[in-house]
C-alpha cells in the first residue's frame, strides 16, 4: 500500500515541478533585471565549483599534509584555517578536511575545533574581495580572457596542468557571476526597493538573520549571500543595517555543510560538526545583540583607516571579520572544556566489530587527500587485524606476539588443539568484510587523483592482497602445527622452533612496518633444521614422511614471511 501511494505520488511531483520550472521560465523571460540577478548568481555558483574542484586538483596532497601539521598545536590551528580557507576560498572544503582528519584520529578534536574557528575568520576574506573589488571594478573585462583559457585549457590539457585551467575557469565564472549581479541590481532599482527592511524595531533583526540563513541553505554558500547582500547594498536596494542581520545570517548557515556531512562521519566528525553549530549560534547571538554598538565601532574602525563614511559594502566586510573575530576571542579559552563536553554528548560506541571499518567516513570522499588517507589508515588496520591472526596461525596469543616476542616457556607450553578456531574461519570474520569495505570505498572515489596518489593506492592494494596470501599461507601451517602439537610428537621441537621464529618476525613488523628482515629468525631456523634433519634421517631417528611434512611446514612459514614482506612504495 505504501508503495503504490509512493508510486502515485511521484507523477504529480513531476509534474508540480515541470510548472515551477515553467513558471519561473516565464518570470525571467518577462523579467530581463531577474533573469541577469539569476545568472550571475548562477555563474558565481558554477565558479565556485570550478575553483573547488581545480584546488582539490591541483593540492596534490599538499593541503591536507599542511593542515596535518600545523594543526598539531591548537594555537597555530586558528591561523592555519583563517589562511587555509582565505587561499582557497572555500571554508566548506576547510571543514570537510578537518572533520576528515579528526575522524581519522590525525588531528586531536581541540587542534580541530580550532581549525574551524580559524576557517570561519577566513571565510570573511571573500566579502573584501567582493566589496573591495568585485563592485569598484569591471570584472567583465578581466572574466572573459580567464574563461576562454580555462575552457581551452581544460579541454586540450591533462593532470595538473588541467586544474589550473578549471582555477581560470572558476575565478572567469566568479568574476562574470559579481559582474551580472551588478548589472541586474543597476538594472532593477528604478523597479524595486527593498527600503522597507530598515530594520526599525527590535523584532526585524531575528528575521533578517533567518532570511540570511535560509539563503545560504539554499544556495549552500555563505560567498554567495554575501554577494547578494553587497550588490543590493551598493545598488542602494539594501539598507545597512540589514545587510549586516543578513551577513550574520549566512555565518549561521554555514553550519548546514558540516551537519549534512556529519551525517555519515565517525563519532569524532560528529563532534566536530557540533562544534562547527556551537561557535556559529554563540558567534551570531553575541553580534545580533551588539549589532548597534558593532555598527557603531564599525564606523570609528573606517573612519581611522580612511573609508568613506558611505562605502556600505567595505564597512559590511569589516563587520563580518569583526563579528567573527569576536567569536574566536570569546570561545578560544572555552575550547578544551567544549571538546570535553562534546565527547560526552556524543561518546565512542561500544567496541567496533573487527570486520566494520573506522575510517571510510563518506566525509572523506570530499577530497582526494583525506579518501587516501582514510584508505591507508584502514590498510594499516587490516594489517593489524592480520598479525593478529597469524598468531593464531603460529598456536600463539596474539597479546604475546604483538608488540614483544613470547617467551620460549610461551612457545613449550601445552596446546589444546580445541582453544584455537581454524584461520578460515577467522579470516571471514574478521579480515575479508573489511577488506570488502576497503574496495567499495576505492571504487567511490570520484576525485581527480594525482599519478603519486594512485601509485600509492595501488600499492596499498598490493599489499592487501599480501597479507590475505599470509593468511591464506598460515591456513596450511595451522593444521600442521595442530596435528603435531602433542608434546611427544617427533616434530614439537621443530615446530617450536618454527613459531618462535614467525612470532619474533611478526613482532618486528608490528614495532616497525618497514621491517624488510623478519625472514631472519626464521632463516636461521630454516638453516638449522636441514641440517639436523639430514643427521636424524641418517641415523634413522626420524620417519621420512614426518621429515617431508616438516620441509614443507618451513617452506610455508617462509612463504607466510615472504608475503608480510611489503615492497618500499607500499609503506605508508
Amino acid at each position: 500500500m505504501v508503495q503504490a501511494a509512493t508510486a502515485a505520488l511521484l507523477p504529480k511531483r513531476r509534474v508540480l515541478e515541470l510548472l515551477g520550472l515553467a513558471a519561473a521560465t516565464a518570470l525571467l523571460v518577462a523579467r530581463l533585471d531577474l533573469a541577469t540577478l539569476a545568472a550571475g548568481l548562477g555563474f558565481f555558483l558554477w565558479g565556485m565549483t570550478h575553483l573547488e574542484e581545480a584546488i582539490k586538483r591541483l593540492s596534490g596532497g599538499t593541503l591536507d599534509r599542511w593542515l596535518h601539521t600545523a594543526t598539531r598545536r591548537t594555537s597555530r590551528a586558528i591561523g592555519v584555517g583563517a589562511l587555509a580557507t582565505a587561499l582557497v576560498q572555500s571554508s566548506s572544503l576547510v571543514t570537510l578536511l578537518a572533520m576528515s582528519f579528526v575522524g581519522a584520529g590525525l588531528v586531536a578534536l581541540p587542534a580541530g575545533i580550532a581549525l574551524l574557528f580559524g576557517a570561519n575568520l577566513g571565510t570573511t576574506t571573500g566579502a573584501w574581495l567582493i566589496a573591495g573589488l568585485g563592485l569598484k571594478v569591471d570584472l567583465a573585462h578581466y572574466a572573459m580572457p580567464l574563461l576562454a583559457l580555462g575552457l581551452l585549457g581544460s579541454r586540450l590539457l591533462q593532470d595538473n596542468r588541467a586544474g589550473l585551467a578549471g582555477l581560470l575557469l572558476g575565478v572567469g565564472l566568479l568574476l562574470l557571476g559579481i559582474d551580472f549581479m551588478k548589472l541586474g541590481f543597476e538594472t532593477w532599482q528604478n523597479g524595486l526597493s527593498l527600503d522597507g527592511l530598515a530594520g526599525e524595531h527590535l523584532w526585524h533583526w531575528p528575521l533578517l538573520v533567518l532570511f540570511g540563513v535560509a539563503a545560504t541553505v539554499v544556495m549552500q554558500s555563505s560567498h554567495a549571500t554575501l554577494l547578494i547582500t553587497l550588490t543590493a547594498l551598493a545598488s542602494g536596494q539594501l539598507p545597512y543595517l540589514p545587510a549586516l542581520a543578513i551577513a550574520i545570517g549566512a555565518n549561521i548557515g554555514t553550519t548546514v555543510t558540516a551537519v549534512i556531512g556529519a551525517f555519515g562521519a565517525s563519532t569524532a566528525g560528529r563532534r566536530l560538526a557540533g562544534a562547527h553549530v556551537i561557535f556559529n549560534l554563540v558567534t551570531a547571538a553575541v553580534a545580533l545583540a551588539l549589532l548597534l554598538p558593532m555598527a557603531g565601532l564599525v564606523d570609528r574602525i573606517a573612519l581611522l583607516i580612511g573609508l568613506s563614511a558611505t562605502d556600505w559594502p567595505l564597512k559590511l566586510a569589516l563587520f563580518h571579520t569583526l563579528f567573527n573575530g569576536l567569536g574566536i576571542m570569546l570561545m578560544l579559552p572555552w575550547i578544551p572544556r567544549l571538546a570535553a563536553r562534546l565527547e560526552r554528548l556524543f561518546p565512542e560506541p561500544g567496541r567496533l566489530p573487527p570486520s566494520e571499518a573506522r575510517y571510510l567516513d563518506a566525509t572523506a570522499l570530499q577530497h582526494a587527500d583525506t579518501a587516501v588517507s582514510a584508505i591507508e589508515q584502514e590498510c594499516n588496520r587490516l594489517a593489524r587485524r592480520t598479525y593478529h591472526l597469524l598468531g593464531s596461525a603460529i598456536l600463539v596469543p596474539s597479546g604475546e606476539v604483538i608488540g614483544h616476542p613470547p617467551s620460549r616457556a610461551v612457545i613449550e607450553a601445552p596446546i589444546d588443539p580445541e582453544a584455537w578456531p581454524p584461520v578460515n574461519t577467522r579470516y571471514h570474520e574478521r579480515i575479508k568484510p573489511l577488506m570488502a569495505e576497503i574496495l567499495d570505498f576505492y571504487s567511490r572515489i570520484d576525485t581527480p587523483l594525482t599519478d603519486a596518489q594512485e601509485a600509492h593506492l595501488e600499492a596499498l592494494y598490493a599489499r592487501s592482497l599480501r597479507l590475505v596470501e599470509a593468511v591464506r599461507f598460515g591456513e596450511v601451517l595451522q593444521r600442521s602445527l595442530l596435528r603435531h602439537a602433542s608434546p611427544s610428537s617427533p616434530l614439537r621441537e621443530a615446530h617450536d622452533d618454527l613459531r618462535m621464529a614467525v612470532a619474533e618476525g611478526l613482532t618486528r613488523l608490528a614495532n616497525d612496518p618497514t621491517a624488510t628482515d623478519i625472514g631472519a629468525p626464521l632463516e636461521e631456523v630454516r638453516r638449522h633444521w636441514q641440517h639436523e634433519l639430514a643427521e636424524r634421517l641418517r641415523h634413522q631417528r626420524l620417519d621420512p614422511w614426518l621429515a617431508s611434512s616438516l620441509m614443507n611446514d618451513l617452506h610455508q612459514a617462509s612463504r607466510l614471511t615472504a608475503a608480510l614482506t611489503s615492497p618500499p612504495d607500499a609503506q605508508p
